[in-house]
C-alpha cells in the first residue's frame, strides 16, 4: 500500500507560513508545502519524534486555522506529516473550499 493509498482525503500543494507552538521550547516557524482536511506536511529542518503534538497557526483565504497537530511521519532535515486532531467545522470547510479550489 502506497501512502496515497492510505490518504483518506485529496491533498494538494499549498505553500504557505506557518507558525508551531509547544513542540520545542521556542516557536518554529515551518512551511506547509500540501494540505489537506486531515493534516499537512511541514517543512521543516528539526526533527519531531512520531507522536508529538503541537499547535499548528496558518492563514487561508477565508479562515485563520490553530489547531492542534500530531506528527504522524518525520524525515530528517526535510519536514513532518501531521495530522490535525482537533479541527473546527468552521476550519475543515475553510480547508476543503482550499483543496477544491486548487485540485
Amino acid at each position: 500500500m502506497t501512502d496515497s493509498d492510505k490518504r483518506q482525503a485529496r491533498r494538494i500543494s499549498y505553500p504557505c507560513e506557518a507558525e508551531c507552538y509547544g513542540a520545542t521550547s521556542n516557536p518554529l516557524s515551518p512551511r506547509i508545502s500540501d494540505l489537506s482536511v486531515t493534516g499537512a506536511f511541514i517543512d521543516c529542518m528539526i526533527e519531531l519524534p512520531v507522536g508529538s503534538r503541537m499547535t499548528l497557526k496558518f492563514d487561508l483565504p477565508t479562515a485563520k486555522v490553530s489547531v492542534t497537530a500530531e506528527v504522524v511521519h518525520s524525515m530528517p532535515h526535510f519536514g513532518m506529516g501531521v495530522r490535525f486532531v482537533d479541527l473546527s467545522d468552521e476550519q475543515r470547510q475553510a480547508i476543503d473550499k482550499v483543496v477544491q479550489e486548487n485540485a
